[in-house]
């Protein structure tokens, strides 16, 4: 359906007008249209005749392309209240939208660090709880520069310094931690305004100050949560605050995290992530257990095994849990007293060559249906 601006709308609006009042001018003057008699008159001589061409003229420049005539009416669309002039500030979230995303967001005000083990080498990630597997849009405000980091439709884009946008937080129905990436590039008539909802960024692509998003093709872990949550960085390192977005006129707070595919469905890849329990036993993670099992002074540390950890391939921070039973006669982190110790350390240790189970480590496998968000922390050498 094609969409008519505003502008247009008030040219077609006065051209019917136009045409209806040069209708009833014609209509008393047709009637003066007859054949004169008398010498000098030819057979469609008529008086009123030139008046009616006149009009005729006049109906078809009302008629005529409205590019043709300068317009009466702008075609710029109305900012309204949703593009913000620069400068301006934006509220923080507050109220019931607070409250719903404090009660949603799926962690508590300190996310820990825990360890677990990946290829063969102690791993630490956050645990933002069950969640899903399909991706929602975000929207990046972004300008043209071969230096940024930002990669889409053949060009390369940075940020201007503006939160991202979603359209969805924590209790809304279709909120999820990922997020399908676009990039909306900046016009030469942007002058600052702020974008802080994706109502506002349709209305600052209909004004001309936006060209039309650009998807990236990737999604983004950026889990939503209250701005008082701080995420563990490890011993020594001041807790990190979440960064701000907008979401619908108010800021919102997030987390960023790494990239993921997404298939055509719109949902992101998860790998498992097998839970060690002896025969009998409670699995064997320090944090499920509510006890120090290696002595060092925290409930943090398990001997879960990532399947896919930084840098693998089909790694993406959505984990399905895996419940294995292993032999009673099991060394783990608790027999060791090292939370870097274990007799499985790598995903792959628990198959043989053909995929099957190996019988000499594994007595049962349980596969569960919960999807949870598990980022890994990338090692403190390794830049973000």
């Amino acid at each position: 359906m094609t969409r008519v601006m505003p502008g247009r709308l008030a040219q077609s609006s006065l051209r019917r007008v136009l045409i209806g009042v040069l209708a009833r001018l014609i209509r008393p003057l047709r009637a003066l249209h007859r054949p004169l008699r008398g010498p000098g008159h030819g057979p469609r001589a008529s008086l009123a005749r030139p008046w009616i061409d006149v009009l005729a003229l006049a109906t078809v420049a009302a008629l005529a392309p409205s590019g043709c005539i300068d317009p009466l009416v702008s075609d710029d669309v109305p900012l309204g209240d949703l593009v913000l002039p620069a400068g301006a500030v934006v509220p923080n979230a507050s109220g019931a939208l607070a409250q719903q995303i404090a009660v949603n967001d799926g962690v508590d005000s300190f996310i820990p660090l825990r360890s677990a083990f990946s290829g063969g080498a102690q791993i630490h990630y956050w645990d933002f709880g069950p969640t899903t597997r399909v991706a929602a849009p975000i929207w990046a405000i972004v300008r043209e520069d071969p230096d940024g980091p930002f990669a889409a439709g053949g060009k390369t884009y940075a940020p201007v310094g503006q939160g991202n946008i979603v359209d969805a937080v924590p209790g809304d129905p279709g909120y999820g931690p990922f997020w399908l990436f676009s990039v909306v590039p900046v016009t030469e008539r942007w002058d600052g305004e702020v974008f802080t909802s994706a109502a506002a960024v349709e209305v600052g692509v209909a004004s001309g100050l936006l060209e039309p998003p650009i998807p990236v093709g990737r999604a983004f872990n950026c889990p939503i949560v209250a701005p008082e949550v701080r995420l563990d960085r490890g011993p020594g390192v001041e807790p990190q605050a979440p960064d701000p977005g907008y979401y619908r006129g108010v800021i919102v707070t997030y987390f960023a995290f790494d990239a993921a595919p997404v298939d055509n469905l719109g949902e992101v890849a998860t790998a498992p992530v097998y839970q060690l329990r002896r025969e009998g036993g409670e699995p064997l993670d320090e944090l499920y257990r509510g006890v120090d099992m290696t002595g060092d002074g925290d409930r943090l540390d398990s001997n879960d095994l990532f399947a896919a950890s930084l840098g693998d391939e089909g790694y993406t921070g959505l984990v399905t849990v895996v419940d294995v039973v292993v032999r009673s006669d099991y060394r783990s982190i608790d027999t060791s007293g090292d939370d870097a110790d274990a007799d499985l350390t790598d995903a792959a240790q628990l198959f043989t060559t053909t995929g099957e189970p190996d019988p000499s480590w594994v007595v049962a496998v349980y596969p569960q249906d919960e999807v949870r968000n598990r980022p890994v922390r990338r090692p403190p050498e390794a830049s973000p």
